[in-house]
């Protein structure tokens, strides 16, 4: 944005001109004089030598020139010192001497500012060098005044600019009035989208014309519209607008790819059975920025194992801000439990065959800028299918169906139904749709389940979940996740908390009870710690590579507290239609070492 600050004082420069050249006519040009000297009258404050020092186009000697003299008289003027530079010749032996008589400013007393609403006027007042009592000078004043403007924009993020330009000026009592505007938005304008609708842009957005402009005002919408993940890059620009005092907002878009498809095929040598996975998922779907996804896992082992869940979120079921997600899911899978909530007591683990069929639905509401809160129900039926006892020691299972007939149908058959309470405050800063570049996100979720809700356990779970980014140089980011959570009641120990697998402490397995250090980290508390830095290849901006640390406490089913941590380095790839892919080394601090492979940051 260009800024022209014009300072008029009593006279314009095209007035003095007119006047020199008039005073002029009296040397012809067919006869030019010499110029025998020069001299300097009506200066008060202003040194002679210092005028006579910037007359560097006329010379004493040479022949009168009158383009020359009125480089000169602009050279004068351009000292600030003076509202009026006249020229006059007097006739000297056989030439002519130049007499500039300068009109000095008054003498400066001080600025006064006003118009301002966003912006303190006391905060510009030190941009202003000029001492009281020294002559006033146009060209330090509009100096001051541009950085005093520049400040505004680059450190309270407001864009001014004198009312009245061409009136600035200093009063006969050495007082300098400036009446400052802030501009405003004219015309909002939204480009470069393809797929997605206007309307999802429109209502993100905050501001609005007639609103003052304001730099981290729009940055914060910015933020929010890349929060949706659908956007790579949102560039605004900032031009003149028809509209007086404004300046139009142009939003050009950078669309994300937001379709991904996932599949895989596995074979295990061992057992000699086949497995696949089919996934597909859309951040943007219709153009609505609503979400959907569809995954399917099945593996063919001595007990076939699946699972299935589609979910869809709309995050503005109305003009409100209202949010609506709908899951479901199936899932027939083996996991490991001490039998102990079902009446068995026995020390030694069981690998039951567990069958889940569930749904939930939230709605969601915005409580603040940035800040939303969500009531989520879910209701699950659970199917014990089949169970046997696993001997930690040895790869033996020995079959117990004989389990499952001494419980009885009301514990092989039961529902675990609970209500969500989710507030979560989202300050991240994206690069694109997939690199996070600073901000923090906070989150709390406290979970009731019980009988009153038709369920079969009564127990009450809590997580609190912080994440912090910085950006340490381009590309190059600091990353910390703090996680603590909590679960209490009467609950199945296969939902105990537990800090191993891919999403926790990488390090350690992701199957609990595997052996007797993944037995350390299953209890009812835990503290957890993962802190990543990441660097996006500048030459490649789909790879990735991070370093990594993970350190987490675990309040045991023993009662007892351990500590485990690990390390390792990891590439992040982002491939078309199948979304950023995670691979991790980790070694753990018991001296063992895995490697993970997963779609998503861990945070």
């Amino acid at each position: 944005m260009k800024f022209t600050t014009r300072i008029h004082i009593l006279m314009g420069i095209t007035l003095i001109l007119c006047l020199g050249l008039t005073s002029l006519t009296t040397v012809s040009a067919e006869s030019a004089p010499s110029i025998i000297t020069f001299e300097i009258q009506g200066n008060t404050h202003i040194p002679a030598e210092k005028i006579l020092g910037v007359i560097t186009n006329t010379k004493m000697g040479a022949l009168f020139d009158a383009q020359k003299v009125r480089l000169d008289v602009q050279a004068i003027m351009a000292m600030g010192y003076f509202a009026d530079v006249q020229v006059k010749t007097d006739k000297m032996l056989d030439g002519v001497k130049i007499i500039f008589e300068v009109f000095e400013n008054p003498l400066y007393k001080e600025v006064q500012i006003s118009g301002l609403t966003r912006v303190k006027p006391e905060t510009l007042q030190s941009f202003f060098t000029q001492k009281p009592g020294e002559v006033f000078n146009t060209e330090t004043f509009k100096t001051n005044l541009s950085k005093a403007i520049k400040s505004c924009q680059e450190t309270q993020g407001v864009w001014v600019q004198p009312r009245n330009s061409d009136k600035l000026g200093i009063d006969a009592d050495g007082v300098v009035k400036i009446d400052l505007v802030e501009l405003k938005y004219g015309k909002i304008k939204i480009q470069g989208l393809v797929k997605t609708k206007e309307k999802v842009v429109t209502r993100e957005l905050s501001i609005k014309t007639g609103d003052i402009i304001d730099r981290n005002v729009l940055q914060d919408e910015i933020s929010r519209l890349m929060r949706l993940r659908i956007f790579d890059g949102v560039d605004p620009q900032l031009e003149m607008s028809e509209i007086p005092d404004s300046l139009d907002l142009t939003l050009q878009f950078k669309e994300a790819q937001t379709g991904s498809f996932s599949f895989g095929v596995s074979y295990s040598e061992t057992s000699q059975t086949w497995g696949g996975l089919l996934g597909y998922g859309e951040s943007n779907l219709m153009g609505l920025a609503q979400n959907l996804s569809l995954d399917l896992n099945y593996s063919v082992q001595d007990t076939a194992s699946r699972q299935v869940q589609f979910s869809f979120n709309e995050p503005w079921l109305s003009d409100n801000h209202t949010s609506f997600g709908l899951s479901v899911w199936n899932s027939d899978s083996v996991i490991t439990s001490t039998m102990n909530c079902f009446g068995i007591n026995d020390p030694n683990p069981y690998d039951i065959d567990l069958v889940r069929t569930g749904m939930s639905v939230s709605l969601g509401r915005q409580l603040a800028k940035d800040t939303t809160g969500q009531v989520k129900l879910n209701f699950e039926k659970n199917r014990l299918k089949d169970a046997w006892t696993t001997d930690t020691t040895s790869s033996d299972e020995t079959s117990d169906n004989s389990i499952l007939s001494n419980l009885g149908p009301s514990l092989t058959e039961f529902w675990d139904n609970s209500a969500e309470l989710i507030a979560t405050k989202n300050k991240l800063v994206y690069q694109d749709s997939n690199f996070v570049n600073g901000g923090y996100r906070l989150s709390a979720d406290y979970t009731v389940a019980g009988k009153y809700l038709g369920g079969a356990f009564n127990y009450n779970k809590s997580v609190l979940d912080g994440r912090w980014f910085k950006s340490l140089l381009p590309d190059l980011v600091l990353g910390t996740r703090l996680q603590a959570a909590n679960i209490s009641g009467d609950y199945p120990d296969y939902d105990s908390l537990y800090l191993g697998g891919m999403y926790r402490l990488r390090g350690y397995p992701d199957r609990r009870f595997s052996d007797s250090i993944s037995q350390d980290i299953i209890g009812d508390t835990y503290l957890l710690s993962n802190t990543e830095l990441r660097w996006r290849i500048p030459g490649n901006r789909n790879f990735e590579l991070v370093g990594f640390y993970d350190i987490g406490a675990m309040k045991n089913l023993g009662d007892n507290t351990h500590a485990k941590s690990d390390y390792g380095v990891g590439l992040r790839f982002n491939v078309p239609m199948l979304g950023l892919i995670r691979l991790d080394q980790a070694w753990n601090a018991d001296g063992e070492s895995r490697v993970v492979f997963s779609l998503g940051e861990l945070f």
